[in-house]
């Protein structure tokens, strides 16, 4: 199968109206992106959606696996959540490239506030694709 990007990214896509569209910046083996979730991506009152958080989280993964040239695919993911995320604040995410094996890339992602306090963590491994 033959993985194509057409700007309909529910996480990136910015001609997608429904998504998230978020603006990542990539270096070299990282990424790095702003959110503010819409009380309309809570879970319960309030508090973001679990599933929301993990396409976010994995998002950011795929992207420090972008940053090492090439196109990825998640593997796997492990999301732990640490405290609640809430829907009306800023935080920050991040991902960070771990291990490079060529073909399979472990990436570590966070969501954390502006105090360094991190709400989730996952661990990604990435598949090269399309190669």
């Amino acid at each position: 199968m033959l993985f194509e990007r057409d700007d309909y990214c529910f996480a990136c896509g910015k001609e997608n109206k429904n998504g998230l569209q978020l603006n990542i910046e990539i270096n070299y083996g990282s990424s790095h992106a702003r959110i503010e979730f819409p009380h309309y991506m809570q879970g319960y009152t309030g508090v973001v959606h679990g599933g929301l958080i993990s396409t976010v989280l994995d998002e950011l993964a795929v992207y420090a696996g972008i940053s090492l040239g090439g196109n990825y695919a998640t593997g796997e993911i492990t999301v732990r959540f640490k405290k609640p995320v809430e829907t009306g604040y800023e935080y920050i995410v991040k991902g960070k490239v771990i291990e490079d094996r060529g073909k399979v890339v472990n990436v570590e992602s966070l969501i954390m506030d502006s105090q360094d306090v991190v709400y989730a963590e996952a661990n990604v491994k990435l598949m090269r694709i399309n190669d």
